[in-house]
């Protein structure tokens, strides 16, 4: 099996539409309201806390404890998780392939099929969903991004792994209008920096940190 370079970004961040909560090792400093930060004891009280933050009109929360991947889990547990995959795809040039669904710009990506490795989630979808006539090379992984949605009474968790990946030709796209998708296209980073003014916030984290990242 391959294994791909892994990045990772400080904190955990899981987007509630255009409200966060950020999960942060208790040994963080913050200068932010006692209001918004909450230490982590057991998943009883986490279930609890999570439940006020969601039923108020609060923007962001943080919670602490000594380790953020217990605390993720322990988050999860709270939900029904989703996972999917998708990829930022970039040419020698670097232009990066941007889609627009649903009235915003987005990154390709999808739900997992059964059996798939997250890296192969991630090529389907991104072929699938731009029409792309080669297969997309993975060259490392950038980073996973969790937002929550609700789904037939059902608050859902998606866990989306990220990969970087290299394309050679700079093809006319097609759009997979079936999936909501009405435009698929190779942007310059300064377009990609306007299309990040409406795009989501977990999308817009992932793309600033793959331009920051020294690539």
């Amino acid at each position: 099996m391959v294994r791909y370079e892994t990045e990772c970004m400080s904190d955990i961040k899981i987007f509630f539409d255009d409200c966060v909560l950020v999960l942060a090792r208790k040994d963080t400093i913050i200068y932010v309201s006692d209001k918004i930060q909450w230490h982590y004891n057991d998943k009883k009280g986490l279930a609890k806390r999570l439940a006020k933050f969601v039923a108020s009109d609060d923007k962001l929360l943080y919670i602490f404890h000594s380790d953020v991947g217990e605390l993720l889990e322990a988050v999860k547990s709270c939900f029904k998780v989703v996972k999917a995959a998708g990829g930022v795809v970039s040419l020698p040039d670097e232009r990066i392939l941007l889609i627009r669904r649903l009235g915003k710009w987005d990154l390709p990506k999808g739900k997992a099929e059964k059996g798939e490795l997250p890296e192969q989630t991630a090529v389907r979808e991104v072929m699938e969903e731009c029409g792309l006539s080669h297969v997309p090379e993975i060259t490392s992984k950038i980073a996973d991004s969790y937002h929550t949605y609700h789904l037939k009474g059902q608050h859902i968790l998606k866990q989306t792994a990220w990969y970087a990946m290299d394309y050679k030709i700079a093809e006319l796209l097609q759009p997979q209008l079936s999936e909501n998708i009405t435009e698929a296209i190779w942007c310059t980073r300064q377009q990609v920096a306007s299309a990040m003014l409406q795009t989501y916030g977990s999308v817009k984290d992932v793309l600033e940190y793959y331009l920051t990242r020294g690539r």
